[in-house]
């Protein structure tokens, strides 16, 4: 199992009102508690955790460049993570020779791992335009930013699930893989309750609280 978080976790992009310092302070100490395997946080959120004085974790990931990260107990199980980075302000469209770098970065990630995943601070338009790229793309692909959250869709080729993140941070996403991608075969695709299934957890009352995670809220207070 691997957890993964982000972008925009921290704060959402270009918000009216940023987090208080006194949020971010807590925020911080929970994501610790959580232990993900990946944190992806962009280079926009850690100015505002720099602007309030609050200092991000050495071990989260991301920057304005493409990343990519290995993970996995064993080669069995193997997944590759690129992180997209962060585009100019007002974009509309992805540059050519960054759809490019993401394609050769997929290609040299396959020979390495049996799944592969990208996560996006883009938005949906422009998460949209790269699933219309024909060269290889990613497994799966975690959006965030602007526009509606997804629960789970199959892009129209087949070759990649595409989740996006509802906001306010009341749910989760959980994407099971029933059977690794073949990234050999030219007619692979995702099949719901075949290979892959794919689940929106709502963080309801159902759930019982972890007493770490309320013992931090109750000593730091939140806003």
């Amino acid at each position: 199992m691997l957890v993964l978080a982000g972008a925009y976790e921290f704060a959402q992009f270009q918000a009216q009102k940023p987090p208080t310092r006194k949020r971010l302070e807590f925020m911080v100490k929970a994501f610790d508690l959580l232990r993900n395997d990946l944190v992806y946080v962009t280079p926009y959120e850690r100015g505002i955790l720099t602007q309030a004085g609050v200092q991000p974790s050495k071990l989260w990931r991301g920057s304005n460049r493409l990343e990519q990260h290995m993970l996995g107990k064993d080669s069995a199980h193997r997944v590759g993570v690129l992180l997209l980075p962060t585009l100019p302000d007002g974009a509309t469209t992805l540059p050519l020779a960054l759809v490019q770098q993401i394609e050769g970065a997929v290609r040299t990630l396959r020979a390495k791992a049996r799944l592969i995943v990208a996560m996006s601070p883009w938005g949906y338009s422009l998460e949209q335009e790269l699933l219309k790229s024909d060269g290889p793309l990613p497994d799966v692909l975690l959006g965030s930013g602007v526009g509606i959250g997804l629960v789970g869709n199959i892009s129209p080729k087949g070759k990649t699930l595409w989740i996006r993140a509802f906001t306010q941070g009341k749910s989760m996403s959980r994407i099971d893989i029933l059977a690794w991608p073949d990234h050999a075969d030219a007619n692979f695709k995702w099949t719901e309750e075949q290979n892959v299934r794919m689940t929106l957890l709502g963080l309801t009352d159902h759930y019982m609280e972890d007493s770490h995670m309320l013992s931090l809220m109750q000593n730091m207070g939140t806003d």
